[in-house]
């Protein structure tokens, strides 16, 4: 019976408890949320203190475990699930009671079980929560070696690189800049393999290519990588947190390559290297400004490579047999070699491009190509023009574009006035004069090139006023403007290529911008239809002596004119068609006469009439240019009519000129230079002012006379000829007040020169350069005071002068024990030129020293009465003069002697 009762019990207790278990999920779903609900919270707390611990761990840069990191994520997993079990069952409650009617047991019950599945889940991993510890330290990859290539001739930057990781612990970013395809990345490549690799202080070395659209989320994810770390769900700001723990407990060495704009390293996570640090951050970038922003500590620059390393090279892409296969072949290799500047880049591109060419011809065509069409070269489009262009584009806005444009126009490696583009661009429209002050707008246009100097778009000239464009920089500015190659006459360029004759006018049809400036074109006798010309550079073709009537009548955009440096000896008929041209040069050409018709040209705002034979113009026409804002006339025109005195163009019209803003002009009369000293408008604007002949003229005093009164943007006087000039006074002094004389040599402020200069002193703020030539009786007579920015004096040919300075109060001799006063009459000369004069002796009485505080360069040429120099130029730089003339002056002391003669520069005389 118990054995019956046992099988009984054993078959139906199951189905008992399962339609207990059942009931109870169906009668109490509420007691089963309600119990997961108590679980989850117990089970959240754990979790919220493991993270805890994890944090923690993580600001002292750790990393979490595995199993850790599982946890969490499978805890999180189950909560979103518990989530949604109690949501189902709220909804339930708050459903009408005849909506509840419908809920049926099956889906009741399958709830109820749901929760209480979850519910020992949840028990089991709030039991497995227990963990000895939640985080490791990181394991990280110390050094990952990058690709590189041959870097030719860099160990110098090699070496200074090193010397800044190593030796200098002050310096803690470097920054590395230079021109597109100069060979940075390859430089910070073979620093990073060859160096960074066996640095056994150094914990990790990072390399991140930054690129144009660089994301501070991936730059973070790379260092994180690279450290070991993974991120979950951490906001930038989180990871930032993070990174500048980890990183600064190292010694880390990050190299970002190829940034193009600054990179906030707070933001980032990264820690600013201080001083006596062994942590480095090193950037390569085409900008330079992007170092200055970044507060670079050492700027190295990337240069071209000089000439024995780039034909090494290119000898090497191309293959030395093929080089030294043909003498021929050789010689224009040298060529196309020199025609890429240096650039490594272009370099390879170029050499690889002919290293399957076999025959002389072929090199010569490719001279030719890379002279006028360099795109059609194989493989400079995709390889190198594109790869330079990006510089282009990152250009902020469209003036400076056009201004690096502008610089193609010119032939290779010429050295460029600054101040041409500046006034090509003004003329054109690209430079807004927004400004009162032509300064100001010249100011605006030098500030342009200096961004386009940065982004290593330009280089420096022959001197700070001049800059270059590389070739290939010019090669890839006529790609763009000639819309990549597609219209290869858009900008029609030949500058500096020896044409004697210039490109048919059939070839003008389509042009914008034409140069065929510095080569030797006879003659224009073509008449082109350019609808659309706007600039026209003739200018450098000295045996250009006509241009056939009518030449200009088919150009109405034509804007910019260029014909200086030409033989031209008459403007061409027809030239009022250009009535919306702005930019007229005419400088030193051959003509005599302005015709009538130039006063057609109304909106002429730029008129250069310099260094030219001008004998007369027209009546009206000066007067007709009311938009003129620059003329340009010095060593020109001169005979200006002043009530009954002179026979030309009345000097009136040029008062008429309301937007006058720059004014070069010649004189000849002393009615004139009164004229122009009470002309508010003419003495505002006038910028170099020539005195030729004036008779009359016996006395002029600088810089404090009312005759300079209202010359505030004067920057030359040129004094030539004034055959009854006996005196020119320098007066500097306030108020009449003539400057204390210095007791002794160690008196005089070098540095700040604060004791010769007034800083209020009104009169003539902005002279810079006098020249004094050609006057048979002049002495240079100091009163007092100083010529305060003075920077440039050039005496020639002054017959009667024998002392450089007299002095009113001078005495003969010298007292006894007596030390000489010193005077510095011009504080800030650099340059003090004298020439040709028979009877100079002395620069000045024996009882005073003048003091030259900043002068750089002093030339004597054809002095021989000058036996000594006595003067006190502690910044001298070099000294020109005749060797012969040097070796029979007198010394007093060995010691001046030796501290002059290095300095010594011998000139042909």
């Amino acid at each position: 019976m118990e054995f019956v009762a046992s099988i009984i019990d054993n078959v139906f207790r199951p189905l008992k408890d399962f339609f207990a278990r059942s009931f109870g999920y169906v009668a109490s779903c509420g007691d089963y949320v309600a119990a997961l609900a108590d679980e989850m919270n117990e089970l959240k707390s754990k979790r919220d203190d493991v993270k805890r611990m994890v944090d923690a761990a993580e600001r002292q840069g750790m990393e979490p475990t595995s199993q850790v990191k599982w946890w969490l994520e499978s805890v999180a997993a189950l909560e979103e699930h518990a989530a949604r079990i109690e949501e189902e069952y709220q909804e339930r409650a708050r459903a009408p009671p005849e909506q509840a009617a419908g809920i049926s047991m099956w889906s009741t019950y399958q709830l109820s079980k749901l929760a209480d599945e979850t519910l020992a889940e949840a028990r089991n991993w709030k039991d497995k929560g227990a963990f000895q510890k939640v985080a490791d330290d990181l394991v990280h990859v110390r050094f990952e070696e990058m690709p590189t290539v041959p870097a030719v001739g860099m160990s110098h930057l090699l070496e200074q690189l090193r010397a800044c990781v190593v030796g200098d612990d002050d310096v803690g970013i470097v920054g590395i800049h230079g021109m597109a395809g100069v060979g940075k990345t390859a430089l910070l490549n073979k620093f990073h393999n060859e160096f960074l690799a066996g640095a056994a202080d150094v914990n990790v070395a990072i390399y991140i290519e930054v690129s144009r659209d660089f994301d501070l989320d991936e730059i973070q994810k790379v260092i994180g990588d690279r450290l070991g770390l993974s991120w979950d769900r951490k906001s930038p700001k989180e990871r930032a947190v993070v990174l500048y723990k980890v990183l600064s407990k190292m010694n880390f060495v990050l190299l970002l390559d190829d940034l193009w704009e600054p990179l906030n390293l707070r933001m980032l996570g990264v820690p600013v290297p201080k001083q006596r640090s062994r942590s480095k951050i090193i950037l390569t970038t085409r900008i330079e400004d992007v170092c200055d922003r970044m507060d670079v500590r050492r700027k190295i620059k990337v240069d071209c490579l000089p000439w024995g390393e780039a034909w090494e090279l290119f000898q090497e892409k191309v293959g030395e047999a093929l080089v030294r296969s043909n003498p021929e072949i050789r010689r224009h290799a040298e060529e196309l070699a020199a025609k890429c500047g240096g650039l490594p880049l272009a370099l390879i591109t170029v050499g690889r491009a002919m290293a399957s060419k076999r025959t002389a011809k072929e090199w010569k065509h490719a001279i030719t190509v890379l002279r006028i069409a360099p795109w059609q070269l194989l493989g400079m489009e995709g390889d190198l023009l594109r790869h330079l262009k990006h510089s282009y584009d990152n250009l902020q806005n469209d003036k400076l574009r056009t201004c690096l444009l502008y610089c193609s126009l010119f032939p290779e490696e010429f050295s460029i006035y600054k101040e041409w583009i500046i006034g090509y661009c003004i003329g054109e429209g690209f430079i807004d004069d927004l400004y009162t002050e032509m300064d100001e707008i010249y100011n605006k246009g030098h500030d342009l090139l200096g961004v386009l100097k940065t982004a290593s778009l330009l280089e420096r000239g022959d001197d700070e006023d001049h800059i270059k464009m590389h070739p290939m920089i010019r090669a890839m500015a006529l790609w763009i403007a000639s819309e990549f190659g597609a219209k290869e006459t858009k900008w029609l360029v030949r500058a500096g290529i020896g044409l004697k004759e210039a490109p048919g006018a059939e070839n003008w049809g389509e042009a914008e911008r034409i140069s065929l400036m510095r080569n030797n074109i006879h003659e224009l006798y073509e008449t082109p239809n350019s609808p659309s010309l706007k600039t026209l550079m003739l200018q450098g073709n000295p045996a250009l002596e006509r241009i056939c009537d009518g030449f200009f009548r088919f150009m109405p955009s034509l804007r910019v004119l260029d014909l200086s440096h030409t033989s031209i000896g008459e403007l061409p008929s027809g030239l009022s068609a250009l009535s919306g041209l702005q930019y007229l040069d005419l400088y030193n050409t051959n003509i005599r006469s302005l015709p009538q018709e130039l006063g057609a040209l109304v909106n002429l705002r730029f008129l250069l009439l310099s260094n030219m034979p001008l004998a007369t113009i027209a009546s009206g026409v000066i007067g007709s240019l009311a938009m003129l804002q620059v003329l340009y006339m010095d060593l020109s025109y001169g005979d200006w009519k002043v009530g009954t005195a002179g026979t030309g163009v009345e000097l009136q019209e040029l008062e008429g000129l309301r937007r006058l803003k720059a004014l070069d002009i010649t004189i000849q009369t002393v009615d004139a230079l009164q004229r122009l000293s009470r002309s508010h408008r003419l003495a505002g604007s006038m910028r170099n002012l020539l005195m030729k002949g004036c008779g009359g003229l016996t006395r002029i005093q600088l810089p404090s006379s009312d005759l300079w009164r209202n010359m505030n943007g004067l920057k030359r006087v040129w004094i030539v000829g004034c055959g009854d000039l006996e005196e020119v006074v320098i007066d500097g002094s306030k108020d009449g007040d003539e400057m204390p004389a210095l007791p002794s040599l160690q008196s005089v402020n070098y540095q700040g020169r604060g004791s010769f200069i007034d800083d209020e002193l009104p009169i003539l703020p902005s002279l810079q350069s006098i020249i004094l030539q050609g006057l048979q009786k002049a002495k240079i007579i100091y009163k007092g005071g100083c010529v305060q920015h003075l920077t440039s004096l050039d005496v020639w040919l002054c017959i009667g002068l024998e002392q450089l300075i007299t002095f009113e109060d001078a005495v003969d001799g010298e007292a006894d024990g007596e030390e000489p006063r010193v005077v510095a009459a011009f504080p800030a000369l650099k340059e003090l030129h004298l020439n040709r004069l028979p009877n100079f002796k002395s620069f000045s009485d024996s009882r005073t020293l003048l003091a030259f505080p900043a002068l750089e360069k002093l030339t004597i040429v054809e002095c021989p009465k000058l036996k000594k120099i006595e003067l006190d130029a502690r910044e001298l730089q070099e000294i020109r003069c005749s060797l012969e003339w040097w070796d029979g002056l007198v010394w007093g002391d060995e010691e001046v002697k030796s501290y002059f003669a290095p300095l010594v520069r011998q000139i042909l005389c």
